[in-house]
């Protein structure tokens, strides 16, 4: 009898509870939870890296064509059409679009005269007033002497308009004076060729670095030389795009131009609202480096991220920026990247280390994380491309993008975000 009691209290335990079945579904709901964040995060960090290796292979397939074909070959970064509406005043200051090109050819119809700045083209420097201050020729944020060269003078048979109107000569296509070898090369912006009426007699292009020579006339008088000036020149003018498909960078992933270091030639003046040239071009010469002005920057970096983080994070700084107005607060912003501090944030954002720029984003006081992040990096002396982790460290405020005078907070913003990528560091 009793045999036959615990016979039965084992059959009535044989099976779970209900307390037991929800405790097992609880866990497995957690697993999954946890499975599918992990999943979610490498897919992430997946994209980017992924997207960054896609910038890498297409530089280095441009090196690859010109050593191949033994002429120079190119790839040009194009501005996408659209940012977030969030990004400060909405700007395009993104790239997600890579052509290859073949190098511009050359324009030297007509001659050309050298002049001082005579912005009013009545014959005569426009030196400043008595205790007035120099202008900004070259739109860089700083006084330049107007007594040195920084106009060229071309005739209608130069056809410097035509050559506007087709879309070949803009800001930032370079000039070499004298032509040939011995000259020297300029980059110019177009500001004076008006193709909104007909052409005139006298065509000026504007030299954003002032010729070499000071000139053989009195500082006072525009035209620069009496006798003896050069007269011939040369245009570089636009490459034109091979006729393959773009490399597009997907899944929402961008290069971040605020974050990137550019060669100077990429950030322009900011004539007529330009805030990038729209002949971002790396080209490559048969021995596999890099020619022309970009060769200049030494290294060029290319930050590849998400793009809510060159979006709608950046517009987040921009708007809590000292300013009256958006377009003053946008200034502000841009003198700190043209001043050398790129836009790159921390891994961890914290909103009471950060003077609360990203308090709109971060949730509950937690910090705001971006997400993954990679640095391309070009060496155009050599023509190595790598890709690499950026430095995320924060410990200082270099550029005091608050305005409060306090340069040894952290503000959010990487301090030193290449040092990984310039010196073979290795990120975690």
């Amino acid at each position: 009898m009793q045999c036959a009691t615990s016979h039965k209290r084992l059959e009535r335990r044989s099976g779970f509870t209900l307390v037991e079945l929800l405790m097992v579904i609880t866990i497995m709901l957690l697993l999954m939870s946890i499975t599918v964040y992990s999943v979610n995060f490498a897919r992430d960090s997946d994209r980017v890296s992924s997207n960054a290796s896609k910038v890498q292979s297409f530089l280095a397939g441009a090196r690859d064509r010109a050593i191949y074909s033994r002429s120079p070959k190119g790839v040009r970064f194009f501005l996408d059409s659209e940012d977030d509406p969030n990004a400060g005043t909405g700007e395009r200051r993104t790239v997600s679009a890579m052509y290859y090109i073949d190098p511009g050819q050359f324009w030297s119809d007509g001659a050309i005269e050298l002049y001082r700045w005579d912005p009013n083209f009545n014959g005569r420097t426009n030196l400043p007033a008595s205790g007035g201050s120099n202008p900004d020729i070259n739109g860089d944020g700083t006084p330049d002497n107007p007594a040195l060269i920084w106009m060229v003078a071309g005739l209608k048979e130069n056809k410097w308009w035509e050559l506007k109107r087709r879309g070949l000569l803009v800001d930032g296509v370079r000039m070499r004076i004298p032509a040939g070898p011995t000259g020297t090369w300029y980059p110019v912006d177009t500001r004076f060729i008006d193709i909104t009426s007909a052409p005139t007699n006298t065509q000026w292009l504007v030299l954003q670095i002032p010729y070499a020579d000071p000139g053989d006339t009195d500082i006072r008088r525009a035209k620069a030389f009496e006798l003896g000036g050069p007269e011939t020149y040369e245009l570089q003018l636009p490459p034109s795009i091979m006729p393959n498909q773009p490399a597009l960078m997907v899944d929402g992933v961008v290069i971040d131009l605020d974050g990137s270091r550019l060669p100077a030639g990429w950030r322009p003046s900011a004539q007529n609202g330009a805030n990038f040239n729209q002949f971002m071009d790396v080209v490559f010469s048969p021995r596999g480096t890099v020619i022309g002005e970009t060769a200049s920057a030494g290294i060029i970096h290319f930050y590849v991220c998400d793009r809510i983080d060159a979006t709608v994070l950046k517009g987040e700084l921009i708007n809590s920026l000292p300013g009256a107005s958006a377009a003053a607060k946008l200034g502000n912003f841009e003198s700190a990247v043209r001043g050398g501090t790129p836009f790159i944030p921390a891994d961890e954002i914290d909103p009471a280390d950060a003077s609360t720029w990203i308090s709109a984003l971060a949730e509950a006081g937690e910090p705001y994380l971006p997400k993954d992040r990679r640095i391309v990096t070009l060496f155009t002396q050599t023509g190595a491309i790598s890709v690499n982790q950026i430095n995320p460290t924060d410990v200082r405020d270099p550029s005091d993008f608050d305005g409060d005078g306090n340069f040894s907070e952290p503000d959010g913003i990487a301090d030193d975000p290449y040092l990984f990528a310039e010196t073979g560091q290795e990120g975690n």
